[in-house]
Parts: structure tokens; sequence; C-alpha cells
């Protein structure tokens, strides 16, 4: 590791407090409009919107012309730019709980906690309310799955089994948070879901899943890595790629919807999986790599994905993120530059919001806050990363 890398990294390490280390998983996941390729600037910020820097920022969503943000605790502003205000939180007990998770599905707000799923109207006072399901589980993540035809929100679960043993669980809604249903066949820890090709795709540990329904969830055969975990999943409708990022250096796509299998025609999970095997022998999957600064002896760690125009951004710890041409497959850029507060950021993930020349982009990370950047379309440009 270089002497000015090492320096900086060791510069951000003390802020990464042990309640944020055990939610660095913790992701948003989102995709971005079509258009031209655009530049990525990323200078120094230029605002400061009052959130506090060392957040480990678990949600971000816009909802009712607002911009919310979860980190324990939940916060929002209006989308003009005011400064970000304290919101209230599910209660139990009387007691406000931690807001590990955020959504959102039209103008209704979709709260994980440490004790379940809670929905409310977006609003500066919400009345929140306990929805059906997932019952007293701590909630790791909560999110929209992009293009799926029934907006479902997916959220991922852990119940504790014993002094270092949990057992995660996936739950699914499609009634806007109000009710969420058991989702079976993921085994291992699931992490991020898309909808492509007409089918639901899971990331769980080292398994990408597949099913044309939630029901019919088979393991995807062939597996865009030969081992090692997975992170992200993420769809680019407008030039119909799917996006996979392994837990370390590589990113896999493909254009080829292969065949959702057996499991989604009629057949078992297991004959399911058999059958999704032998069809799709012929799929191909291409990969680009995410290379460590010079210097770094060890693999970048990935996360999350977005879109802005044509570039393809990853987040990545400790290394803010990287960007690469959309269907290319040429390393990836490195793309906070030293000036950047995200240079050394753990970011795990990214949301977007609005529309034309007023369409924000947001990085969120683990212990430094909550960056953003407007999307200028004008000049082919993309202003300068904000610190909220």
């Amino acid at each position: 590791m270089g002497a000015n890398e090492a320096a900086a990294r060791r510069r951000t390490g003390w802020r990464r407090s042990a309640w944020a280390a055990a939610i660095m998983a913790l992701a948003l996941a989102s995709c971005e409009g079509r258009g031209i390729y655009y530049t990525l600037a990323t200078e120094a910020p230029r605002a400061n919107r009052d959130l506090n820097d060392e957040l480990t920022v678990v949600g971000v969503v816009a909802a009712s012309g607002h911009y919310y943000a979860a980190a324990g605790g939940l916060w929002r502003r209006a989308s003009g730019g005011e400064n970000w205000r304290p919101v209230g939180r599910p209660q139990a007990g009387g007691a406000e709980l931690r807001v590990l998770g955020l959504a959102a599905a039209g103008g209704t707000l979709c709260a994980g906690t440490e004790r379940g799923l809670y929905y409310a109207g977006a609003a500066e006072r919400p009345g929140w309310k306990s929805a059906t399901g997932a019952a007293g589980e701590q909630v790791l993540r909560v999110f929209a799955v992009p293009y799926s035809p029934d907006g479902t929100l997916l959220a991922i679960t852990a119940v504790k089994l014993g002094e270092e043993q949990h057992e995660y669980r996936v739950h699914a809604s499609t009634d806007g948070c109000r009710t969420f249903r058991p989702v079976e066949g993921v085994a291992g820890r699931p992490s991020d879901s898309a909808y492509a090709f007409g089918a639901y795709w899971i990331t769980a540990g080292d398994k990408l899943y597949r099913g044309a329904t939630l029901d019919t969830l088979a393991e995807h055969a062939p597996q865009p890595a030969a081992s090692g975990a997975y992170r992200g999943v993420f769809f680019n409708d407008a030039k119909n790629r799917l996006y996979v990022a392994a837990a370390e250096e590589f990113v896999y796509f493909t254009a080829d919807p292969g065949t959702a299998g057996g499991a989604a025609e009629g057949a078992g999970a297991e004959d399911g999986a058999a059958a999704d095997a032998e069809a799709d022998a012929s799929q191909t999957w291409s990969r680009v790599r995410v290379a460590p600064p010079a210097g770094v002896s060890d693999n970048v760690k990935l996360t999350m994905f977005t879109q802005v125009g044509g570039v393809i951004l990853i987040g990545a710890r400790d290394f803010g993120f990287y960007q690469f041409s959309d269907g290319r497959t040429a390393d990836a850029e490195r793309g906070p530059r030293l000036t950047s507060q995200l240079y050394t950021a753990h970011v795990t993930g990214f949301a977007r919001a609005g529309t034309g020349d007023n369409r924000i982009v947001f990085a969120a990370t683990a212990g430094d806050g909550l960056s953003s950047i407007n999307v200028q379309q004008a000049g082919g440009r993309l202003g300068t990363w904000d610190r909220e």
C-alpha cells in the first residue's frame, strides 16, 4: 500500500464505530435514467446540509417532495434544498426504535427496525403503524426492487438462533409495506435483488437465484463466477443488461436472458434448478475487473450499483466507488479523487431522485455520512459531490 493511500485510510478508520461495522453490508441500490455519457467531477464539496458527517447511512428515498435519510435516526429535507431536520421514528414500549433500513412506495415510507417493519405516510410527523409479517425480527435492509411489475418491496431480516448464529430471511410486500410474506428458497445471507428478463434475481452468499416469481426461486445456472460470494445485482433496462457484483474484484454482466428454468414452468424447485442448469448452459457472462490502486495488494471489496447515463457506478469499501462504461469490459476506473470526501469512504450504495436537470444521486457510506451529486445534463456534465 502506498504511503499516501495508507495515511488516508488510517485517518478514516477511527470513525468506523462498532455499530457501523455491524451493518456495513447494508446498502441502497437504484437505477439512473438514460442518456448521454456523463463526466464525473469529484472536486471538494460545495455544501453541507447539517447531517452528521460520521453517520452510517442505511437508506435514502424520495417521497412527497422530500428526501428522507435513515442512519439509526431519521431525517428529511425538501427537494428544494433546505437543511435536514429530524423526523419521528417508529416506537415500541414508548421508546423510539432505530431505523436500520428505509424504502418508499409512492408516498408511503417503509422503515425497518430492530423489531420489525413499520409504514407511514411521508410527513414531518409520520403516523407509524406496524406492518404485518416479520414481527420482532431485526431488519438488515428494506428496499424496492426496480422494474418489478407489482412494486415489490423486499426486507432482509436476521433472527438470532444462538450466541453467534443467525438465520437470515427474506420477506416481500406488494401492498406498500403494509403486509410482508416470507420468500422461500433462498439460502445464505441475501444482499440485493433486481427484476430483469421477466424474472426476479437475488444475490445471497455465493449463490445467484432466479425465478419468474418470488415463489419459484432456484439457483441460477450458469453462475457468473466460478466461486466466491456476490453482493449487488442491477438491471440496465435501456441496454437490456444484467450486472452482478462479486464480493471482490469483478463485476459480471450479460445481455443473454437465458431461461427461467423448470421451477417457473410448473416443476418443483429442485427440478427447476436442474432444468435451469441444462437450459442455460450456453448463457455467456462478461466481466469487468475492479483493480485496487497502485501499491495496494488487497482486492477491492464491492457493494452496490447505480447508473448515470452510459456509466455504471459500483460502490467500494474504503475506495469510494468505481465507474465503467456500460457494456464494456475494460477495467473500471476509480471515481473519487483525493480532493473528494468519498476518496477513502466505504460507499455502501446509491439512491437517486428527481428528473431532468434536477436529478440527484446520493452516495451512502459507512461512517462518512451522506453525499450527493446534481446531474447537470447541459453540456454533458455532472456537478461536484456535496456533503449532506
